[in-house]
Parts: C-alpha cells; structure tokens; sequence
C-alpha cells in the first residue's frame, strides 16, 4: 500500500456536499473516521439544509464546515469546495454514503498508477449493485435512464439506457459524482463542474470534457461503497425530477447545439416525462395518506 507523502498539506481532501442530511451525515462521517488511512482533511458545504444537518456535523472535530443560506446547487457548491481543498487529490462524497475501512487507501493506490478520473462501485445498503458507470447520453437512450418514466414504470433495462455492467476495473466514457476520486489540479484544469447544471448531469459533462482531453476515467467494481439512492432528493422530490429533466434538456443543448430540431423534439419529451414523473409521485404521497 502507498504511503507516499505528497508536497500538499494533505494527500486527500474529502468533499461532501449536504442537503437535509441529517438522517445520513453520521454515517457517512463516521466511515470516514474509521478509514485505515489518516492524511485526509474533510470539507462539508452545507446547501441551506432546514434539518439538523449542521447540527449533527457540529458534533465531529476537524471539520471545515462551509454552510450557505441559498442552496447554489451541487456543482457549484462541489467548485467551492475544491477552491478550499489543500489535498492532492479530492474525492467527492454524497453525504448518504458510507465507505468500508479501506477505501481512501484502495483509491490512492490506484490513482497513483492509472491518473485520470476514478469512481468506486456503488451499492444499496442491501448490497446490490447500483447503475452508476455508463455511456454518454444520446437522444435514444435517455428514453429509457434510471429517472424517466419508462424505467420507473419497469418498463426499460438498464443496458438500454447505457449503463455498464463490469466485473473487473475499466475505462468507461462516465461516471457519477456520488463518488468520485480526481486529482486536485486536473479537476481545476478542467475547470471543475459547469455550474449552470444546478443538479444532475454535471458529472457526465465533466466526464466528456475529461474524454475529450484524452483524460482516462476508471471504474473499480472491487471497490464498494454503500449508497443510499436519492436520500437528500427525497425531501422534495417533485423538484429533484425537475432539475434532473431540465439539466438533461441543458446537456443536450451545450454539446449538441446544431441538433435544433432533435433538441426541440427532446425538450417536449422532456416535459411529457416530468408531468408523469410528478404525477406518479403525488398518486404515491396519496395512496401513503
């Protein structure tokens, strides 16, 4: 295992966004406190939670705590995040993830031999795997993602949507942010995350910048950290499935631009799909009541 010691104050500067957390922000802490590696810092920018997320972190010494009183979005509050960080490498950690003790070791390990981008496997609590590498977006397979009605309704497969399914550790075209290991100057040469994506899409448009500087991204099936799916959106639901239709409606418009009658076509699907989507979730709240 490696243990060598950077030029940075830290080697690994963990980055954690935090939105009505506070039913996850302990576990997620505290499998970081346990990590048999210890020259890491922790960074928590706190997105106008109106829970006791900022409570439940004031219990933890060490941490450099950036509350916000306007929630800026994911990417914009990850930029900030970075901006502070003083560790070689930065990895970013949804505030619902807890990670086995040898996990910052086993992503160092790997990030000195192969540079690029690097995202662990993601599982439920269960254990089961969660879709998290995939191919990039393209008008046909957006149909059938993890957040469009047809999936919901079980209506599409996974491969139809792009996403991987790997055995072993590989270069893929994306991978999502919910846990994602990059060096700290290749994030901020590559401008970090495009800030107009409020959330969701902003780490495939990172991953196709990266691709489009020949920058490897890598995906460790090995490596497990337990994920639990939507806890921060699951405070509001309703505009999570808003931000996720209209950053997938600004992905296709900023690396597609001359497809002005496709994008068109897309942005009515778009929004047939957000009214089923909504629909679905308040017959849910009332058949709950």
């Amino acid at each position: 295992m490696s243990r060598i010691k950077s030029k940075s104050p830290v080697q690994i500067s963990i980055l954690i966004v935090t939105f009505n957390s506070a039913s996850t922000i302990n576990q997620c802490l505290d499998s970081i406190i346990r990590q048999s590696f210890s020259d890491y810092e922790i960074l928590v920018f706190d997105n106008a939670s109106g829970d006791a997320t900022l409570k439940e972190i004031s219990k933890y010494q060490n941490i450099k705590m950036f509350p916000c009183q306007n929630n800026i979005g994911f990417g914009a509050a990850m930029n900030k995040l970075a901006e502070k960080a003083g560790g070689e490498y930065l990895f970013m950690l949804n505030p619902d993830c807890v990670c086995p003790p040898e996990t910052l070791i086993r992503l160092l390990d790997f990030a000195r031999a192969h540079p690029g981008a690097i995202s662990p496997a993601l599982v439920y609590p269960d254990g089961d795997q969660q879709l998290s590498a995939r191919s990039f977006p393209g008008y046909k397979n957006i149909l059938f993602s993890r957040r469009s009605p047809l999936f919901q309704l079980g209506l599409a497969k996974s491969g139809e949507a792009g996403y991987l399914f790997l055995d072993c550790a590989a270069k893929v075209p994306a991978v999502s942010a919910t846990a994602l290991f990059i060096g700290n100057n290749l994030f901020k040469q590559s401008d970090g995350f495009d800030e107009r994506f409020f959330m969701y899409l902003e780490d495939i448009d990172l991953c196709r910048r990266l691709a489009e500087k020949e920058i490897d991204i890598w995906y460790l099936p090995d490596v497990k950290i337990s994920h639990v799916l939507g806890a921060s959106s699951a405070s509001n639901a309703i505009k999570a499935s808003y931000h996720h239709h209209f950053s997938m409606f600004k992905y296709f418009t900023k690396h597609y631009p001359r497809n002005k009658i496709k994008n068109l076509i897309l942005f009515l699907l778009l929004a047939a799909g957000l009214m089923v989507s909504v629909a679905t979730k308040v017959l849910k709240v009332k058949k709950r009541k």
